[in-house]
């Protein structure tokens, strides 16, 4: 492979009306070892509070073992990540990827834009342009 993954960071937000304990846990479900949620509090726009729940990775095992993980949960949604990359590759070559927070709950996997779990991994590449970041991530998502 013609590059690597510096840091991968998994984010969401926890509204007043939902369970902070559900919302880890549907981060848990991502993931295949122990992991240390950082919590920030936050205000929403009307005033209401909210959580911020962020668990960064960059240990290279870790990274791995997640990257993998994640994949295998994907199943055959890895079509769909796999045909959108271009559209999830922003211009400081960090990868996209937000599912759906109540199916990953529920143990389901399902892209979605809407109040997601947001997952960004920082791709590496010699030279730093996004075609070679595309390239990268072509490879990352093709292991099996």
């Amino acid at each position: 492979m013609k590059g690597r993954i510096e840091w991968i960071k998994v984010s969401v937000v926890v509204h007043s009306t939902e369970s902070r304990e559900k919302v880890s846990q549907a981060i848990a479900n991502l993931f295949p070892f122990d992991f240390e949620i950082q919590v920030s509090k936050a205000e929403g726009h009307y005033g209401n509070p909210i959580e911020y729940l962020e668990v960064e990775l960059k240990k290279s095992s870790e990274i791995k073992n997640f990257w993998e993980n994640l994949l295998s949960l994907l199943k055959e949604k890895k079509e769909i990540l796999l045909n959108t990359l271009e559209d999830r590759i922003d211009k400081q070559n960090v990868l996209h990827i937000r599912l759906d927070k109540q199916k990953i709950y529920l143990g389901e996997i399902e892209f979605s834009n809407e109040d997601p779990v947001a997952i960004k991994v920082k791709l590496v590449v010699y030279p730093a342009k996004r075609e070679k970041a595309l390239e990268f991530a072509r490879e990352l998502c093709s292991i099996s």
